[in-house]
């Protein structure tokens, strides 16, 4: 861990992860707040300006990202917090990855499928 400076490395890619979600927020009102130390990121999901808990969206929005590989957890009071928790060695790349994804599935969630 001190060889490679993790924990530097990880307070960076954090603070460059959360920036990256915080500019996602100005496009989606889904997401009411986006917090976190590190890399340990909670995006808070609401469902109004009143900030309504959203977390069945939460949970909708986990199982897309199941499906397109990214794995995250879903927590909070609420159960409307999507918890990004990833290794301290990730790439900016792979978090440009992860957070398109999750793009992708808010959209899924504002504009469900219906088959």
């Amino acid at each position: 861990m001190e060889k490679e400076n993790l924990p530097a490395r990880a307070t960076e890619t954090g603070n460059y992860a959360i920036a990256k979600l915080r500019e996602l927020r100005k496009q989606n009102s889904l997401i009411g707040e986006v917090r976190g130390l590190g890399l340990m990121i909670g995006v808070e999901l609401v469902k109004d300006e009143e900030r309504t808990p959203a977390a069945a969206e939460a949970e909708t929005v986990r199982g897309a990202l199941l499906r397109q590989g990214v794995l995250v957890g879903v927590g909070g009071v609420y159960g409307n917090v999507v918890r990004f928790q990833p290794p301290l060695i990730i790439s900016r790349p792979q978090i440009d990855r992860a957070i398109s994804a999750f793009a992708a599935a808010l959209q899924e969630v504002a504009q469900p499928v219906h088959a």
